[in-house]
């Protein structure tokens, strides 16, 4: 009886102590630490002009424009966790070569910009981010958002439905709070996150063009999160990619694809 008492204990407390693991380290599970990246203006890509992009005059990302015309509008990409800015160049050459200017974000305390690397401190970022980018260009704006990013273009939309031309979500969970339930069940990560980042609710005003891209084989974020996000919206198009995971989803698009999704946009 006293072996099962301590032993009831030290369960007690191991889940008491995995408890509190979870709620006091959110920030540094969602955010981990990125890997050093050359910055993008020694990498040569013929048809781009990169430079660094400056918001309130401090460093937030790079710009990124065609060379041989005025550009038709901005695209804004927000990256995923364990990326950088300078991971993105692939996904803003899509754009870039459709004719228009690529804003790629960076996050405080992510790649070459410093600040506090929190949630909170991202959203604050990424919601910036719009506003300086409207700011400093005229024309149609669009939102493209990979995993995290996703959560992040998504919690951009909110506030700002009028202000925004199209959004694209690839990889995107529906809700944080839901993907997290998943992935530990024995907590109660609902009442522990300290915001369950509810995507579906985040864009549910948004009457413009929204398309979500799911990756089929996608164990990180399971793509059912993708199709119920989709049948939650009246407007969303849904694009799944049968062969992807949720890490090489670029490598299994094709110019069909990119050019459908620029078509959904009304950016084609």
């Amino acid at each position: 009886m006293r072996l099962l008492t301590y032993t009831l204990r030290f369960a007690v407390a191991a889940y008491l102590v995995g408890a509190l693991a979870l709620y006091l380290m959110q920030d540094s599970m969602l955010l981990p630490s990125t890997p050093d990246a050359v910055d993008l203006r020694t990498v040569t890509d013929a048809g781009d002009n990169i430079d660094v992009w400056k918001v309130q005059g401090g460093y937030a990302g790079y710009v990124v424009t065609p060379t041989d015309h005025e550009p038709r509008g901005t695209f804004i990409v927000y990256h995923g966790n364990e990326e950088s800015a300078e991971t993105k160049l692939p996904l803003a050459d899509v754009f870039v070569r459709a004719g228009y200017r690529v804003v790629i974000v960076e996050y405080p305390g992510h790649g070459k910009r410093p600040g506090e690397r929190t949630m909170k401190a991202v959203v604050a970022a990424s919601r910036d981010a719009l506003l300086a980018a409207r700011s400093q260009w005229r024309g149609p704006v669009y939102l493209v958002g990979e995993s995290l990013g996703a959560g992040m273009a998504s919690q951009v939309v909110m506030g700002n439905e009028s202000a925004i031309s199209g959004v694209v979500l690839i990889t995107p969970w529906d809700s944080l709070a839901d993907v997290a339930a998943e992935k530990y069940p024995i907590f109660p990560v609902k009442w522990m996150l300290h915001c369950s980042f509810d995507s579906v609710a985040a864009v549910s005003r948004y009457d413009g063009p929204l398309v979500i891209v799911g990756a089929q084989q996608d164990a990180l974020i399971p793509v059912a999160h993708a199709q119920r996000f989709a049948s939650e919206h009246d407007h969303a198009r849904l694009m799944l990619l049968p062969t992807a995971d949720h890490d090489d989803w670029i490598d299994t698009m094709t110019p069909q694809d990119w050019r459908r999704i620029l078509q959904w946009l009304n950016a084609a």
